[in-house]
Formats: C-alpha cells, structure tokens, sequence
C-alpha cells in the first residue's frame, strides 16, 4: 500500500495525511464539552490549558471572545509555538512538579492532555486542579491507559537504567529539565485506577469515553484513519468496551452547593 501525502484537514481543522487521524479523536469531543461550559457559564469564561505543548487544542477548539485560554508547559519551544497561534490570553513555563502558579477559583476548565503520566506528583497535581477551579467547574483529564500498568512501569523502569535516551529527563528522580527537551513516561495506569485517582481528588466523575484502540500508529492501518467508516467503529467499540481504549477523557466536575445535571458528554455514559 502507497503513503498517502496529500496533506487535508483531520476533523475539519488539523494539517495531516488522513481525515481521521484517531489520536485527534478527542479533539471535537473537548470543542463539544468546552462549549457546554461556555453555555453554563454564561458571560466569560476561563481555561487553563495544562500541557499546552504547542497550542493545538486551545487552536482547534475556537471559541467566542469571551473565552479567556492560559497555557502552561515545561518546555520554551513548545510555548513558542503556542503563542505564534494567537490564541492564549496567558503562557507560563511552569514545571507541574513545583505546583500551579495560581489563585484559588481562577479558572472555570482545566484541561490536562496527556500529562499525568510524566508525574511523580500526579494525585498532588490533581487535588491542585481542584483548588484553582471555581465552583462547578470541570476538568478533562487525557491520558493513556493499559491493563497492566504495574508491570509496564517496572519494565520502562529497567529500560530507562540501560539506556535513556540523550536530552530527555525522567521527573521522578532528575531534576536538570532546563537541558531537556522531553520528558519519560513514569506512570501507566489502568481505566480503573485513573478514574480512581481523579475521584480521590474530590471530583465527581461525569463522564469517561475513549477514543482509539490502538495508540502506537501501525502503518499498514494508516489508511483505514482516512475513512469515517472506520473511525465510527473505533468509536462504537471503545463506547461499548472503554477497557479496550488505548487512551480515555475523564471529565470530573468540582462539586458545589448547587447541584448540577450528571450528563454523558456526546452520548457516552457516565462512570
């Protein structure tokens, strides 16, 4: 099968190869969701995108000018790219190990794509999104996740003390990031353990959904992204069996005095 180069927009909006790249999938399912907030909040609105790398989600996710975006990365290329987007009231280089530079109620979303993992400090972090989210305020935790986390921690562990590779940085025991321009994998989790540690961070789980079930890019099945066909089946799947994820969103909502609505984003059931 020949590589396809013709250069299209994935779900309408990202520069690739096929229509459908699955890593992407998440992307109209949080344009979905942030506008529901949007709605809820009224005038004004104010997310911190955490792991903002080069501002493809805050991009992607276009919305009116009373939408206020605050990104925050380790790494000052990734935050330059970010800023050429025009999209981010805010940028902050910030190392999540350290915390958040905020105040309490300061934002009314926080999305976290695909950042526990790197962590040493993951359930900390979370109970910090709880603190600077407003009251009724969600989170969307992007991550990947595995059945056996626990042995693929300890097989990269044994990996990472025979060769690492040159400019990366393991947070978990280096503290030279400045001279990185990476970080390594540290925490695998499972569907269960995930939605657990997002509990556990006083949030109240709305909705869990997946998104692809293969998550390393197979060649030969690079072709089938370009389908809608194939991209409505992944979906079908990983709705029905959200263990057979690669990856998953959980959506948490900061609870208040006022209780609010428990809904399936996009038709997918709450946990």
């Amino acid at each position: 099968m020949s590589r396809n180069t013709t250069t299209v927009l994935a779900f309408g909006k990202i520069k690739d190869t096929v229509r459908y790249r699955l890593k992407f999938a998440h992307f109209p399912y949080l344009e979905r969701a942030l506008e529901s907030e949007r709605v809820r909040c009224g005038q004004g609105m104010t997310i911190l995108d955490v792991g903002c790398g080069p501002g493809n989600i805050a991009s992607f996710c276009s919305m009116p000018g009373d939408v206020k975006w605050f990104g925050l990365d380790l790494w000052e290329h990734q935050l330059a790219q970010a800023a050429a987007k025009h999209v981010y009231a805010g940028l902050f280089q910030v190392n999540l190990v350290d915390g958040l530079p905020f105040k309490e109620d300061s934002f009314d979303a926080v999305v976290c794509n695909e950042v526990l993992m790197y962590l040493p400090n993951a359930a900390e972090l979370l109970q910090q999104f709880h603190r600077v989210l407003r009251t009724n305020g969600a989170l969307f935790v992007y991550n990947p996740i595995t059945w056996l986390p626990n042995i693929f921690a300890g097989a990269r562990r044994r990996l990472r003390s025979i060769h690492q590779e040159r400019r990366s940085i393991s947070l978990d025991c280096q503290t030279d990031w400045k001279n990185a321009t990476r970080a390594c994998r540290i925490t695998y989790y499972s569907l269960r353990s995930l939605v657990e540690q997002v509990r556990s961070a006083r949030f109240e789980i709305t909705d869990v959904a997946g998104f692809r079930i293969f998550r390393n890019r197979i060649r030969a099945m690079t072709r089938l992204e370009d389908y809608r066909w194939y991209y409505r089946l992944t979906e079908s799947i990983v709705n029905r069996f959200p263990r057979l994820a690669a990856d998953i969103m959980v959506v948490g909502r900061k609870a208040g005095s006022q209780p609010i609505e428990r809904r399936a984003l996009s038709g997918r059931a709450a946990a």
